[in-house]
């Protein structure tokens, strides 16, 4: 697959500034933990930053709502690993955070498949937890609070 058809299949990939590298970033407001949090103001997700300034702008919440819908893509996998190959650091979600299990499973794939790359995934999904012993040995899960 040629990275062209894998940017279409994904939606692309995000670059923060403060990375390392490239990372995929999902729209907050479809958090499904932080939307309770970020109504709590003793929560890390009160004044959420990924709910202001450059991510309200229409082309980057067209690209991360894009990049939502692509999750369910069966082709999602192998395109995320054409993306991703070639970088040495990957950041899962500067904004936004994992779905379901379907798609963390999904996510330790793409980390299996690519061994030599650094990956980290930050979540406030507590049921994330159980699952950190079956991550890839390249894939930082970090349940935060």
């Amino acid at each position: 697959m040629l990275k062209k058809e894998a940017h279409k299949i994904v939606g692309g990939l995000s670059k923060p500034g403060k990375m390392p590298g490239p990372a995929y970033n999902l729209p907050a407001w479809n958090c499904i933990t932080g939307s309770k949090l970020r109504k709590v103001k003793t929560s890390p997700c009160y004044g959420c930053y990924a709910l202001k300034l450059r991510y309200t702008w229409p082309i980057v919440r067209q690209a991360m709502d894009r990049r939502l819908q692509a999750i369910e893509s069966p082709k999602w996998v192998g395109a995320m690993v054409v993306l991703v190959t070639g970088h040495p650091f990957f950041r899962w979600h500067d904004s936004g955070d994992i779905q379901d299990l379907k798609h963390l499973a999904k996510i330790f794939e793409v980390a299996k498949r690519t061994p030599d790359i650094a990956h980290w995934l930050p979540t406030r999904e507590a049921w994330t937890a159980k699952y950190q012993d079956r991550a890839p040995e390249n894939l930082k899960l970090i349940f935060s609070m």
